[in-house]
């Protein structure tokens, strides 16, 4: 998976990778070998001492770290503890900060190391299928807050990224389901095939069955999410496309207190409203929310939400990505092309938002069947 390229030469996977990650940071980082391994408390059964074992093995010293598991986690109180236990482990200059776990552990410990005595190197290495194909890559990090989600943090990319599918095996149903929202989404940005693929597969049951196939598409998305993050590492142009769905998806994790909502399950909803949006303008195929939606209801994933656009459109207004007071939404117009729409008409967002907003259980000849959130 690496090649002489500055962001992909981080991001090093295979099955068993984990037993590699003490060589593979040794071989990047000088002494002193300290790591503070951040996790939480739901991997750490599974996983925790394969990695501290691992880290000794090749002369680092080891510090474990848990926290709650779940979104809530991504809040100034928990990165306070981590700060503190970190500095009173011994924390120094040089010392390394792992996180160990889905994108809640990588976006908290990665702004802990950020901040930490001005900067700590920083390891990923995601236990999470949305981990694996996104978040770990592309050194964003953060906390939320009540005003929206991911409002606070940082652009510190890891120096290492250790994605190993082995650990996906120990993920619960939902979690999976959820991460194949994000493998949807790099399908329509950018790489059709996966689409095709997803589709000919026929559904979670047959996917999860045959690792091969996982691993080929963990290593696409990571492919192509490592080549966007060399080429604009702050999100101020191309970058912005990896946020399809996101727009809408967050503002429904807010409305939500970030309490029972998975990530990929708000952002697929995020996604079909962004399709209706696209069609609304005129930008996108008539056929794209329809498209949009089969997909994450073929792999068991919500395609509507029980929030209204009321609820939404304050959470909307204060996305990160507005610039000089304009909202900036990501538009497919078909799979494999995509582009940034700045500040749309208010009326096509409210549309986009009605149009995934489930007031009571659909009939069996409503056009957005499947779970709300």
């Amino acid at each position: 998976m690496a090649t002489s390229h500055a962001t992909r030469s981080r991001v090093r996977g295979q099955r068993g990778a984990l037993a590699e990650l003490g060589n593979w940071l040794a071989e990047l980082l000088p002494p002193p070998r300290k790591v503070a391994i951040v996790t939480d408390r739901n991997v750490a059964p599974f996983c925790l001492k394969a990695a501290e074992s691992a880290l000794k093995k090749a002369g680092f010293a080891t510090h474990a770290l848990l926290i709650p598991p779940g979104e809530a986690s991504k809040s100034l109180k928990i990165l306070g503890n981590v700060w503190d236990r970190v500095l009173t482990a011994g924390a120094e200059r040089g010392s390394v900060v792992v996180a160990l776990g889905g994108g809640v552990v990588g976006d908290l410990a990665g702004l802990a190391a950020a901040t930490l005595l001005r900067g700590l190197p920083f390891v990923q290495v995601p236990t999470s299928l949305v981990g694996q194909v996104d978040s770990a890559i592309g050194g964003k990090n953060g906390v939320n807050r009540p005003t929206g989600k991911n409002l606070v943090g940082t652009f510190h990319p890891p120096a290492l990224v250790v994605i190993d599918p082995d650990l996906l095996a120990t993920l619960p149903e939902r979690e999976y389901r959820s991460g194949l929202a994000e493998v949807i989404k790099y399908g329509f940005l950018k790489a059709p095939e996966l689409l095709d693929q997803l589709r000919a597969i026929g559904d979670y049951e047959a996917l999860r069955s045959r690792p091969e196939v996982v691993d080929a598409i963990v290593t696409r998305c990571a492919l192509i999410k490592a080549e966007i993050v060399e080429r604009d590492l702050t999100e101020s142009g191309e970058r912005l496309l990896l946020n399809f769905g996101h727009t809408t998806g967050h503002a429904i994790e807010a409305a939500d207190s970030f309490q029972s909502l998975l990530h990929g399950e708000a952002v697929g909803v995020g996604m079909i409203a962004a399709a209706f949006l696209g069609v609304d303008l005129g930008a996108s195929d008539a056929t794209l929310p329809a498209e949009v939606s089969e997909l994450l209801e073929r792999y068991g994933l919500p395609v509507a939400t029980r929030f209204a656009p009321e609820e939404l459109l304050p959470f909307v207004g204060r996305d990160k990505k507005k610039k000089a007071g304009k909202s900036r939404w990501i538009v497919v117009q078909r799979a494999g092309s995509a582009c940034v729409v700045e500040d749309p008409p208010s009326e096509s967002v409210l549309r986009a938002m009605q149009a995934v907003h489930q007031r009571e259980e659909p009939s069996d000849s409503s056009p957005l069947r499947g779970e709300r959130v």
